[in-house]
């Protein structure tokens, strides 16, 4: 069962009345104690005075005591005013002089040092006092029942005490609410950070709901949905794009076998070009949906310079059939990157068949790989307007709109490659006017 409440607005409520009802139970308690102490130790205080004023006025006179009492004192214990008395005790308890009052002298405690005792209901004081040579104690009590001598004093003194307590009390209830505050602006901020961690390939993450109140709960069971219904789409998309990529394949390859039964040859290889572009965007296509599924638990270490020239010895024969030529700088020793290795000579194939497709015959492109991971492709074609570099990785977009034999896809899957990947994609000019395509991968931890 569910006590503590979703609602922000119900929690801080129910926080103040929580704190509210303590106060109520506690502050009484709390405010008997303090009265009766404060009552005790002005009572201590002022029968003490008073034991010291009767001390002082002890005169000896043949063999007797007597008391001269302050006038103030004289007519008080005169009428027993607000139930006082005292009395003077010897070593063997016998009362000597006293006043009104009746004083159980065998169960006031006689000690060589100032002592306070209670007999309900009277309280008071035992003060051992030297008279000639004898030791004797001077008593003073008071009745309970009647304390009305020193009300208003200790009612003065409890007041400022029960103000400084009200004060402290009310000042924590904002601290209260700040800290329960705090503490679900932390668990929306978890929730924010985990968001933030969503992409294209974690859609099937979901924000937690717990620990948050109902009126942020609602916002991400919603975005939840979302991330659900997106993900759905997702999927839908990509399985609808691979598989009418994967049932184009077998009516194109019929398709080849039955062009070349065309018996004019310009027409067999017009036709046979159509088709190698039809199914370079349909490869392409392909690609692309095939590259949104993959996922960081299949990254591996691989040898970059590998890859290259297995990249290089696919795409050798398209390059060297239109009169181009390709050649290879790498590094003797093993450039070992992160990543998707049959990814990575993907992206490393779009833009070597890019360097062949966009450029006419005769140009070199050069392959070079460094230590830090990076592979560049550079070409000694007419290369791309600085403009239009930002948005070589655009699907759809080609440098020359004119032409129809490509879909703009191919940079725009490698700069996809190279996201997934974590790396980077840049495009600048070559040293010969040219243009120079750069992939960096991240370099694989070392042992």
């Amino acid at each position: 069962m569910r006590i503590w409440p979703r609602s922000l607005t119900a929690r801080i409520l129910l926080a103040e009345v929580m704190a509210i009802a303590v106060v109520i139970v506690v502050l009484p308690l709390l405010t008997v104690s303090l009265l009766h102490r404060t009552m005790r130790d002005y009572q201590a205080r002022d029968l003490t005075a008073q034991g010291r004023a009767i001390a002082a006025g002890l005169e000896r006179s043949g063999g007797a005591v007597r008391v001269h009492l302050p006038p103030a004192l004289a007519a008080a214990y005169a009428a027993a005013y607000d139930g006082r008395g005292f009395a003077l005790l010897d070593a063997g308890g016998r009362v000597l002089p006293a006043s009104a009052a009746t004083i159980p002298a065998d169960r006031v405690p006689r000690r060589t040092a100032p002592a306070r005792f209670d007999l309900p209901p009277l309280t008071g004081v035992s003060l051992p006092v030297t008279s000639g040579h004898a030791r004797l104690w001077v008593v003073v009590i008071q009745d309970q029942a009647e304390p009305g001598a020193i009300l208003d004093d200790v009612v003065d003194a409890f007041l400022w005490r029960y103000l400084a307590f009200l004060v402290a009390v009310l000042a924590l209830l904002p601290l209260v609410n700040s800290l329960l505050i705090q503490r679900l602006v932390r668990a929306v901020g978890r929730v924010s950070r985990r968001a933030a961690t969503i992409g294209p390939d974690t859609l099937d993450l979901r924000l937690d709901e717990r620990d948050l109140p109902a009126e942020v709960a609602s916002l991400v069971h919603a975005t939840n949905g979302l991330l659900a219904r997106l993900g759905h789409s997702f999927a839908s998309q990509r399985e609808f794009i691979g598989n009418v990529a994967h049932e184009l394949r077998t009516p194109l390859a019929a398709l080849k076998i039955e062009l070349d039964r065309v018996a004019d040859a310009d027409a067999r290889a017009a036709l046979h070009r159509s088709l190698d572009r039809v199914s370079h965007v349909v490869s392409q296509v392909r690609d692309l949906a095939g590259l949104e599924t993959l996922e960081a638990g299949s990254r591996q270490a691989f040898d970059l310079c590998e890859v290259a020239r297995e990249a290089i010895e696919d795409l050798a024969p398209e390059v060297y059939a239109v009169g181009d030529s390709i050649d290879l700088v790498a590094p003797d020793a093993p450039v070992v990157v992160t990543g998707e290795p049959t990814l990575a000579r993907l992206a490393l194939g779009n833009l070597l068949s890019n360097a062949t497709r966009h450029t006419p015959p005769g140009t070199s492109v050069s392959v070079v790989i460094t230590p830090d991971g990076a592979v560049s492709v550079t070409d000694t074609g007419p290369g791309i307007a600085s403009e239009a570099r930002p948005l070589v990785a655009r699907r759809f977009w080609r440098a020359d709109q004119r032409r129809s034999d490509t879909a703009g896809l191919g940079l725009s899957i490698v700069g996809r490659i190279m996201e997934v990947h974590g790396g980077a994609f840049e495009v600048s000019s070559a040293p010969s006017g040219g243009a120079q395509f750069r992939l960096r991968f991240p370099l694989a931890a070392r042992a």
